[in-house]
């Protein structure tokens, strides 16, 4: 099939889905896009589904990633944070661009890479989807082997953690242990809405100091 991408245009939250779309396609597809759309794409069973995020789901995600990246540095753990880089693996005809994702205990493996095949490169160790507007494919995450997977759905934030092929909710985070993530994150989220993202930050600065964690690299 033969299609101008370059043409297709959508509306904040709408999802579009292509079917009957090949892997060489595809490629082509994210070929010709390159960096300069700010379209979320996963390709699943031939089919291509984008999403052009709004404000209301892009604040979520900048908040939970910054949050992460304080909580690695404050461990001095180091990391490689990756945004929403398309991870693919050919070998399951499978992609899924997450909102956030992090390499932790596998950050040397990716250090200065400007190409990462999940077919020969490992899966980022911690990835963040919001799900204010469309439901999660968790069953895509677990086929690419994604060890840890956030989903904050504009209320309530899960931890899902891959065991034997498939997500189990957990109350904490393996990388964060007894930090209680899944209640405080999403207050502090609503902070941030109400006074701002110094408040916030300020606030989850003064809450991590007060609740000591295992250094995240000896967890996993």
């Amino acid at each position: 099939m033969q299609f101008q991408f370059s043409q297709l245009s959508f509306p904040e939250n709408a999802e579009v889905v292509i079917n009957d779309v090949s892997w060489a396609d595809f490629e082509r597809f994210m070929d010709e896009l390159g960096d300069r759309s700010s379209l979320r794409i996963h390709y699943n069973q031939r089919s291509i589904h984008l999403m052009a995020p709004s404000v209301g789901h892009e604040m979520p995600k900048t908040y939970i990633g910054d949050f992460i990246k304080y909580l690695l540095e404050h461990a001095e753990v180091d990391f490689s944070p990756l945004g929403s880089f398309t991870m693919r693996k050919q070998s399951v005809q499978k992609a899924v661009e997450p909102d956030e994702c992090f390499y932790i205990e596998h950050a040397a493996a990716v250090r200065g890479k400007r190409q990462i095949s999940l077919d020969s490169d490992p899966p980022p160790d911690l990835a963040v989807e919001i799900d204010i507007y469309s439901p999660t494919d968790r069953a895509l995450y677990a086929a690419l082997g994604v060890p840890e997977l956030w989903i904050y759905d504009g209320k309530q934030l899960v931890i899902w953690v891959l065991q034997a092929g498939e997500y189990q909710a957990v109350e904490f985070s393996p990388h964060f242990p007894g930090l209680a993530l899944r209640e405080k994150i999403p207050a502090l989220l609503d902070l941030a809405e109400r006074e701002g993202r110094m408040v916030a930050m300020k606030a989850f600065r003064a809450w991590v100091g007060e609740n000591p964690y295992s250094n995240a690299a000896e967890v996993v």
